[in-house]
């Protein structure tokens, strides 16, 4: 997914932005709502822009939620919104007939569902992308192993348990509704697991948590795949870590099939991220007396040695 190029809108929506008056917005014109101080959102802009065949003005947050955001933008002959990140989604909350796309914000699905002109890509990859990816460093894994929050991730997980039997995995799922029961749930996997998966689930992710699954990967030598690269420099083996770059190409995708505001309602749709890296650390592996494929060591996006 590739950047933004600028692109002038029209008198009224220059003026919010202390810009000088110029022509109205082209036809097929975007605004991103964007803040591009941060690095993997600038990274998403730039992949939008080599994607997109339309135009793309930026907005940072603090301009977009200035009064009056729609009647500004549909003056200046804006036909859809990308909004990039938390402070860009309260900022669209009050847009009710522009098509609005939200990218980089977890649980896009009930965002979208909330209201007709929404549409979105969930700030995760599919469980069936990370499932493929961890049995290609895991050949010989079947048994594989995950604790999870029903409330944070129980739709997740029961869409990992078809596709796992699909793939001829044998998916060993842990529920806990507090941070406190994840050692219980982790001494029944250590036993009856030869692979951790760890999700984004924020019940699961507590520092103290994170030190009990490396700690009883090590003694048990039970590798763990994750989902971000710093998982891999702490001491998983293994993670499927979301592109910026593909993200924005993925959006340009959704922009370009998006209806006119005026038939938004049919756009109500969101989807998982796609676009991923691979990342690996050799070293843990070794010491765990596991032999990563070769062409995966070629192909992976950072290895760590």
């Amino acid at each position: 997914m590739t950047t933004l190029r600028t692109a002038v809108l029209a008198t009224v929506l220059l003026a919010t932005v202390a810009l000088p008056p110029t022509r109205p917005a082209a036809a097929g014109e975007v605004v991103a709502i964007c803040d591009r101080e941060v690095a993997p959102y600038r990274v998403l802009l730039e992949g939008l822009t080599a994607a997109c065949d339309c135009t793309v003005q930026v907005m940072t947050p603090q301009e977009a939620a200035q009064e009056g955001l729609e009647r500004r933008l549909k003056a200046a002959g804006v036909r859809a919104v990308l909004a990039v990140g938390i402070q860009a989604q309260a900022a669209v909350e009050g847009l009710r007939d522009l098509p609005v796309v939200l990218v980089m914000v977890p649980n896009v699905a009930s965002w979208v569902a909330a209201q007709a002109n929404r549409s979105g890509i969930e700030m995760a990859l599919s469980p069936r992308q990370h499932l493929e990816a961890l049995r290609r460093v895991f050949p010989r894994a079947r048994r594989v192993g995950l604790v999870f929050d029903p409330a944070q991730s129980g739709d997740y997980v029961r869409e990992a348990r078809q596709v796992a039997t699909a793939l001829g995995l044998v998916l060993e799922a842990r529920e806990i509704v507090r941070p406190g029961e994840f050692s219980r749930r982790l001494a029944e996997l250590r036993v009856a697991v030869d692979v951790f998966w760890l999700l984004p689930d924020p019940t699961v992710l507590q520092a103290q948590n994170l030190n009990l699954l490396l700690l009883a990967s090590f003694e048990s030598h039970i590798p763990i795949y994750g989902f971000a690269r710093k998982y891999v420099e702490l001491g998983a083996i293994a993670a499927e870590h979301l592109d910026p770059a593909a993200l924005g190409a993925q959006a340009a995708g959704l922009l370009r099939g998006l209806p006119p505001a005026s038939s938004a309602g049919t756009a109500v749709r969101w989807e998982y991220a796609r676009g991923a890296q691979l990342f690996l650390n050799q070293k843990v592996a070794r010491k765990m007396g596991i032999v990563l494929d070769p062409a995966l060591l070629e192909s992976g996006a950072d290895v760590i040695r």
